[in-house]
């Protein structure tokens, strides 16, 4: 008996249906085709096991996120503690540290990828999260420029398979209509790392008579807890629903049938050259590309204990004076969340609205005098709340785009222009402008009128093409009448004309 022969016995042993090697195929596991068995089971049922995977699965991939965010935002705190002094940080050394780590990042995403389709999923993100973990305790020993550039540029390497892991492992475990939901989760443990972290060097700055910095020991203490993370990661974490310890014979059964079903275009998942050079055509994917740039660029989040602590207030004050501003971008991510669940088709006009609040923050840091310090705290906060545009920008190329190939461009186009966006944002907040960085904050204000600007020019080729389409079929093109997509079907929304666009 084959290999091959051997694990579909062992499979049909235990309980699970063909729907585990279509799972498998999709991941790259194996070569063949596989018919989907149709497993009937309750919405009762469904809920029991969606709920055991949020429970164990989705906690542990949010505390991941929580800590990989605070691995990036690590520097804002330690500015305040006196890294910058310790580390004879001059002009703009401090910017360069912050962006250097996008640098790394963007580096290892091409073989990221390659291990993702060579190794098991759960194994390279396991060790990826434990080898993070120990770099960023290195972030202790470092004295000069040099040495931090070099830790930072090391801990984006030791990152770089981590976030499009996570996007597989997400169409592992949950359907299309539970990600945005779930995604909105990961974004939030992003604010939550921010109120973690600001507790976190409270507590170690408190420290009294240590033989080293507080900061110092707060990358030493969040290293450690991530490489526990990474280590729980492995041990806890499933390599997919069929194995999952948490759930009964059955559960599982269904776990992998409900995904599998809409997975099951395992067959289209080769590159596809005409996909490819008509997205390249495409304006929205430039469009797609832009609204990752811009959205990076405006971040003021790596400057914040920067400006806070500017404005006059100590370290410790700066680190609680802080907290409100993750809080309230806690409020405006799950705004949005809301707002997409209550109008589905108006989510470009939702990132718009979403918009505001930063933008608004921006402009009272630039044009407030420095005496009014609350009010330029209150500035701050509001301009951090940016990060509630990710999860309608993640909802609208998962709607929108249909086809291996061209989903798959367009995913990679985002993820550049989120690299490209972190290493030019820091580099427009001059050293020698704090605490306030007006040059910044011009940009920034500019930055989110050009980001308006795309967004309403990607709703009117979405909406005039809708408007053609709608006419083909008023005059009795069957193509383009509007139905249910097809998993089977890799048509672009390009060439599908009954393909319609979510505005």
């Amino acid at each position: 008996m084959s290999s091959t022969d051997e694990h579909d016995a062992a499979a049909k042993e235990s309980g699970l249906d063909q729907g585990v090697q279509v799972l498998e195929a999709n991941d790259g596991r194996k070569a063949q085709e596989s018919e989907l068995v149709h497993i009937d089971y309750t919405d009762k049922e469904e809920r029991q096991i969606v709920r055991k995977i949020d429970a164990i699965v989705l906690l542990l991939f949010a505390c991941i996120y929580m800590f990989q965010y605070l691995d990036k935002i690590a520097l804002s705190y330690a500015a305040i503690f006196g890294l910058r002094t310790d580390l004879h940080l001059h002009g703009q050394e401090y910017s360069w540290a912050s962006s250097i780590f996008y640098f790394g990042q963007f580096a290892f995403e091409w073989v990221g990828i390659y291990l993702l389709h060579k190794l098991p999923i759960k194994q390279v993100v396991g060790v990826s999260i434990v080898i993070w973990g120990a770099i960023m305790m290195c972030l202790a020993a470092a004295n000069s420029f040099a040495g931090l550039a070099t830790v930072r540029f090391f801990l984006g390497l030791a990152e770089g398979a981590v976030a499009p892991a996570f996007v597989i492992l997400t169409s592992f475990w949950w359907k299309k209509k539970e990600q945005p939901i779930r995604v909105a989760t990961f974004v939030s443990a992003n604010a939550m790392a921010q109120i973690v972290g600001a507790l976190l060097l409270y507590g170690c700055g408190s420290i009294k008579n240590a033989s080293i910095k507080g900061f110092k020991i707060s990358f030493l203490l969040a290293g450690g807890i991530t490489i526990l993370l990474g280590v729980t990661f492995l041990l806890v974490i499933p390599l997919t629903p069929a194995t999952a310890w948490f759930l009964t014979p059955r559960q599982r059964e269904i776990a992998v049938y409900r995904v599998a079903r809409e997975r099951a275009s395992f067959q289209h998942n080769q590159f596809d050259m005409q996909q490819a050079w008509a997205t390249f055509k495409d304006p929205r994917l430039y469009l797609v590309f832009l609204w990752a740039v811009l959205v990076c660029m405006t971040s003021v989040v790596v400057f914040g204990s920067i400006v806070i602590n500017g404005l006059g207030f100590s370290p410790f004050r700066t680190l609680l004076i802080g907290l409100p501003g993750p809080a309230i971008q806690l409020l405006t991510i799950w705004l949005g969340v809301i707002g997409i669940w209550f109008f589905p088709n108006g989510r470009g006009i939702i990132q718009c609205l979403l918009i505001l609040p930063p933008w608004i923050g921006c402009i009272m840091l630039y044009s407030l005098p420095y005496a009014d310090k609350w009010a330029l705290t209150g500035g701050y906060w509001l301009a951090t709340c940016n990060s509630s545009v990710f999860v309608v920008n993640m909802s609208l190329i998962a709607s929108n785009f249909k086809g291996h190939t061209r989903k798959t461009i367009v995913s990679f186009a985002y993820f550049i222009g989120y690299c490209v966006g972190c290493i030019a944002g820091p580099q427009m907040f001059l050293a020698t402008e704090t605490p306030t960085y007006p040059t910044a904050m011009r940009a920034c204000i500019g930055l989110y009128a050009v980001y308006i600007v795309a967004q309403v020019a990607y709703l009117a080729l979405s909406y005039y093409e809708n408007k053609r389409r709608d006419k083909l079929a008023a005059a009795g093109d069957d193509s383009a009448i509007p139905r249910p997509a097809s998993d089977e079907d890799n048509r672009t929304d390009l060439e599908d004309l009954s393909f319609r666009y979510v505005l």
